[in-house]
């Protein structure tokens, strides 16, 4: 009689994304959440999409932003999350 075993292993992994600003960058912070927030650019690279689809979430949905004088687009990576979040679990993509 063959024994047959079967093992799982289950591997946890942290990340930590330190994004620096120049002193001479302007800081907003989110009137809604109260948290920092990332220029348009930045939200693509933390959360791995395009500049485009940030853009559109924008566009369409409720995340949360604001332009500043000098015409930058600046996004809270909060509300953000939870639309993608969301969208994950409601349609099951994968981003």
């Amino acid at each position: 009689m063959e024994i047959k075993r079967t093992t799982e292993i289950f591997v946890e992994t942290n990340r930590r994304l330190v994004i620096r600003q120049p002193e001479s960058a302007e800081h907003f912070l989110c009137p809604n959440c109260n948290d920092a927030m990332l220029a348009a650019e930045q939200i693509a690279v933390v959360f791995g999409i395009s500049r485009r689809a940030v853009y559109q979430i924008i566009e369409t949905e409720a995340a949360h932003f604001v332009e500043t004088e000098t015409g930058f687009l600046l996004v809270c990576p909060n509300s953000l999350a939870k639309i993608l979040a969301n969208r994950t679990e409601t349609l099951g993509e994968k981003l």
